[in-house]
Parts: C-alpha cells; sequence; structure tokens
C-alpha cells in the first residue's frame, strides 16, 4: 500500500472507489488518455510475501475480505487462504487497472466457504492457467503472484478519557510475541462527519495516530494548530495507547462516534510505502459479505421468526401515497433485490422500528427491525453499517408493506407506511441503433401500480451508474432518464428520455440515451441499470415512497451475522 504514515491518501484501494465498479476503471482511464501500469510478469514462479509494488493484497480480518490491486489487467487469479494448509479460495478475473475484491460488494466470494481469517493467516494471489491468461500480452506466469500474512492488530473503540483527549487502547503483536515495531502501526478514527459537522474544524473523514505525532488535517488540508495523534506502547508490552489531543467537545464526540481502525502492515520501503497491510475495524462483522456467497466455518445463521414488534396499528401509519401526507413524511426508500431499507430526515437518537408486512392475513408480519438513529439522521436495514432484521431476512417483493415507526418507552410514537412498487429494469442497458441511424444506448423495463395498471412515467426514472462517468465529459457517476429529458450532464444535446412501450395500457417503458461517444456508450452498456418509481411528488419535485429495482443484485442477509433468509411470518401485537 503506497502512501507514508502523514500522507494523506485515502485509506486503501477499497475506499478510493466502489468495489462494484472497479472493473470499470480502465474503461475511463483511456477516456482520460490515461496510462495503465501493468505489472511485471515473472520469470519464475515466484510468490512475494509481503507483495511487491505494484502489487497489493490487503486483508481486512474483521469482515474476512480483500482487496487485491496492481496485478496483469484482465488476469484470472487465485486467492487462498493458507493457515497450514487451504482453508478456503476464490478465483477471479481483475479489471483493467489489476484490481480485485473478494468478499465485498462489487467482487467475488469465497468458494464453499467465507472463512474467519485470523492472524498469521496467509492471503496468498497467483496467477491461474486459463486460455484467458494466455491471451494476454505479456503472459502472467502461472502460480507467480503476491501474498500478505494476516497481522496480529486489534483495538477497542474510541472513548472520551474526560481530560479534554480521546483514547484508543489496542494490542498488535508479532508470531514470536515481541511487539510489533511502531513504525509500522497506526491507528485511524473514520467518520464522513468530521467534514461540516457543527463545531468541527476536522477537514478530511479520518484523524490518525502514529510514532511520529498522527495528522488531524483542518479543511485548508494542513494540521490543525496544537493537535496531535500520539501513538506509543505501554512499557514493554505489546499493548498500545493512541491519544488524540487538542480537539473540542464537538470533536471529541465525532470520534467517538467514529469507526476505529488499526493498520499494521510487514514492511515498509525507503519511499514510505506499506506492504503487506492488515487493517483491524473495530465492530465490524465477519461472514458473508455479499448476498449469495457461502456462510462462515460455523454455518449461516438459521432463520427464525421474526421478533415482535411493539404493539401498533398499521391504520394510524401516514401513507406516503396520499399527498396531503407529504409534509410529514421521512424518506424511506426501499431496494427490494437486497431486501435494504434506508431511512432518512428521523432526529439522531430516535428509535425506530422498521416492518415487513405481506398480505391481509392474521400474521402479516415477514420482517422486522429496531435500532437507535444516528448523529447523522440514516437509520438502514440490512446494509453495513446498519441493523440486521430479526429472527430471518425478509425477500421483499413488489406489493409488501414497509412501516417506519418511533418507539417511545416501548410503546408506538409516530410513523408512516409505504407499499413496494413493482417496478424493474427487464433488460439491461444496451448499445442499439435507432431507425434514424442514430446509435444510442437503451433500457427496458416495467412499472405497475399496486392495481397492476401502468405506473404513471412521471412517478418513473431510470438511471445507469458507473463512478466512472466522473473521468469522462459526463462529469458525474450516473446519467438519468425521464419524461422531461433525463439528464446527461456536460454533454450538449444530449438527452436520457423515457417513453412508453406498447399502447397505454402497456406497464413496458424503455429509456433512450443519445449524444454519448462510444466509450460513454460502453461505459453505459457495463455500468448498473436501475429502476426508480415513487408513489407521490410535491411542487418542489421531492418524491416520496420510494421504490429502486437494481439490475443485478442479489438478496438474503446484507451483513455478515445477519440472519438466512426466511418465510416465517407472524401476527401484529396490539
Amino acid at each position: 500500500m503506497k502512501g507514508s504514515g502523514n500522507s494523506a491518501l485515502p485509506l486503501t484501494h477499497c475506499c478510493q472507489r466502489s468495489g462494484r465498479w472497479a472493473a470499470l476503471s480502465g474503461l475511463a482511464a483511456l477516456a482520460a488518455g490515461l496510462t495503465i501500469v501493468v505489472s511485471g510478469t515473472a520469470s519464475a514462479q515466484v510468490v512475494s510475501n509481503p507483495p511487491l509494488l505494484p502489487q497489493d493484497v490487503t486483508v481486512f480480518p474483521e469482515r474476512d475480505f480483500t482487496s487485491i490491486a496492481g496485478f496483469a489487467p484482465n488476469a484470472d487469479v487465485l486467492v487462498q487462504v493458507r493457515r497450514g494448509g487451504v482453508v478456503s479460495d476464490a478465483v477471479g478475473r481483475t479489471d483493467v487497472s489489476g484490481f480485485l475484491e473478494v468478499n465485498h460488494p462489487g467482487g467475488v466470494c469465497w468458494r464453499n466457504v467465507t472463512p474467519d481469517i485470523v492472524p498469521a493467516d496467509v492471503v496468498r494471489v497467483t496467477y491461474r492457467d486459463t486460455n484467458n491468461n494466455r491471451s494476454l500480452n505479456p503472459v502472467p506466469v502461472k502460480d507467480s503472484g503476491a501474498a500478505t500474512t494476516t497481522q496480529n492488530v486489534t483495538a477497542t473503540q474510541a472513548y472520551d478519557a474526560g481530560n479534554n483527549t480521546v483514547v484508543v487502547k489496542g494490542k498488535a503483536q508479532l508470531a514470536n510475541g515481541t511487539p510489533i515495531p511502531l513504525t509500522r502501526l497506526e491507528v485511524r478514527i473514520v467518520n464522513p462527519e468530521f467534514i461540516g459537522a457543527p463545531g468541527s474544524r476536522i477537514g478530511k473523514r479520518d484523524i490518525r495516530a502514529d510514532s511520529a505525532g498522527g495528522r488531524i488535517d483542518g479543511t485548508n488540508g494542513n494540521p490543525i494548530p496544537g493537535t496531535r495523534g500520539a501513538l506509543a506502547y505501554d512499557g514493554t508490552t505489546s499493548s498500545f495507547t493512541a491519544i488524540f489531543s487538542g480537539l473540542n467537545a464537538d470533536e471529541r464526540l465525532l470520534v467517538v462516534e467514529g469507526q476505529t481502525r488499526v493498520m499494521g502492515w510487514q514492511q515498509t520501503t525507503a519511499n514510505g510505502d506499506r506492504l503487506g497491510m492488515t487493517i483491524y475495524e473495530v465492530g465490524a462483522l465477519g461472514g458473508p459479505g455479499i448476498g449469495g456467497c457461502p456462510p462462515g466455518p460455523n454455518g449461516v445463521v438459521p432463520p427464525q421468526n421474526p421478533t415482535s414488534p411493539v404493539p401498533y396499528n398499521p391504520a394510524y401509519l401516514l401513507d406516503a401515497a396520499v399527498p396531503a401526507n407529504q409534509g410529514s413524511l421521512k424518506d424511506v426508500t426501499v431496494f427490494p433485490e437486497r431486501d435494504f431499507i434506508s431511512i432518512d430526515g428521523f432526529a439522531a437518537g430516535s428509535e425506530l422500528q422498521v416492518v415487513v408486512r405481506r398480505g391481509n392475513s392474521n400474521a402479516p408480519v415477514i420482517g422486522t427491525a429496531r435500532g437507535i438513529v444516528g448523529r447523522g439522521g440514516l437509520f438502514e436495514v440490512n446494509h453495513p453499517g446498519g441493523v440486521c432484521w430479526t429472527g430471518q431476512t425478509p425477500d421483499i417483493k413488489p406489493g409488501d408493506w414497509i412501516d417506519v415507526f418511533k418507539v417511545y418507552n416501548m410503546s408506538f410514537n409516530s410513523g408512516q407506511t409505504q407499499q413496494v412498487i413493482d417496478t424493474r429494469v427487464a433488460k439491461a442497458a444496451f448499445v442499439t441503433t435507432l431507425p434514424t441511424g442514430e446509435v444510442v444506448v437503451r433500457v427496458n423495463g416495467t412499472a405497475k401500480n399496486s392495481s397492476g395498471a401502468p405506473l404513471a412515467l412521471a412517478l418513473t426514472e431510470q438511471r445507469i451508474i458507473n463512478p466512472d462517468f466522473n473521468n469522462t465529459r459526463i462529469g458525474r457517476r450516473d446519467i438519468r432518464a425521464d419524461t422531461t429529458g433525463g439528464r446527461v450532464e456536460n454533454i450538449p444535446g444530449a438527452t436520457g428520455r423515457l417513453l412508453r412501450t406498447g399502447d397505454a395500457n402497456s406497464p413496458d417503458w424503455r429509456a433512450i440515451y443519445t449524444g454519448l461517444n462510444a466509450t460513454e456508450q460502453q461505459l453505459a452498456v457495463a455500468g448498473q441499470s436501475r429502476a426508480m418509481a415513487w408513489h407521490s411528488t410535491n411542487g418542489n419535485g421531492d418524491r416520496f415512497g420510494m421504490t429502486i429495482f437494481e439490475f443485478g443484485e442479489v438478496g438474503g442477509p446484507g451483513m455478515g451475522g445477519c440472519p438466512a433468509t426466511g418465510s416465517a411470518s407472524i401476527a401484529i401485537p396490539w
């Protein structure tokens, strides 16, 4: 991993871009005229541990996740976790920049079992002998590659020590029991709310502590005067203490609310590059990191009945489809393909109950979740950083009702409800030629209201998401199609038109994108096609009761430790 301890670089490759879109970066690089560096092939079957640049293998043991970079572009690789023998493995193909992730959204799954990665495990990445690899130029040498030995680094969550400092305690130990050299350690607190929060002078998403005094940067990119992130061992032991000082009360609260991480690596080059990186994330959960990945060594969390919600009557909830309710509604977005709910707008500290109902039986509840809204007002279910569904992960489908309400003293307070809309992409983005001869990008989809009739196109939008659009003329991560011509930024005359396919009784639609060049068209095809639909809109264009269909996504547990998908249903307590 490149970057010295005082570098302002992002934490790691995985945090610079979404893994889902890593495979698209080369197209954008070509569009921008960039040069892609290809790792040199070895003259023998050499596996370097730690990796030699440009190769990089970073291990996130708490999430059983590995980030791989610097390998040959578009190459087939084998990723193994070794503990004596092979504990688990994965196969995948790097993108055009040589990047790949295992057990992380956008990457590949471990095969057969998701390993519980522990200290001293070796994560080994080697080139496979495949027809694809033999067609590459230069041809990667079979079984050559790189490996990282998982470092024994742990930490506890940061806490306010009460003396105007925030403290992190941890441990860093070599295999022989001696401390890891302090120059190969760093503690970071990550909290995007550092930037712009009331009272915060911090201008970056993280603050850092190391043996050189760390770094707490202000909005001007320079260290905030009087601040320090000190890191030292406790005497001769392998236990360490990180002390962040010079922060005001608001900043200390943000630090405590952030995620504590400790980074340990095997070697540092003369240029400050860090080789063989392990990143321990306090509070992160292991197990399958993507829907559809195999369970961990202890098996899946078997489904059970959902936990009963607090007593409530759905009739008392505000329906997002009723325009008169708009002034009191919060943002609730349903992602049915991932069985994921995102909620925004409730006050921090509020306790929320989320319920999924299906049908009108005496036992309609198929999913429940409850938790506390964080400082930023965002609350998510079945998504990293959020809470799990209780008992079982519901398979959310069109027609289900999503109830969201506040709980006060274990009793119903107030809330809202919305029905999941039947909107979907039938055929993801493809390039086609119109009768006029114009080459366009097209997406096919459908949208129905609760009665099965066509949903008004004015309540529908199609988007293609690809962060690599940022490196083209478009300059943003998505393009959009709607009934008013959509939004294709920075390209004069380009449009995204949403049109009805068939007669007025047809629920089918097509999105047509014009004005894109060949590179932008291919990025659109490689991106993710989404269909968005909502129940009502106000005069300001705000949308209420949103459903977002994501083509190609897989449902089930969205985080390690969440329960498997189940079909049990329970009654609403009165």
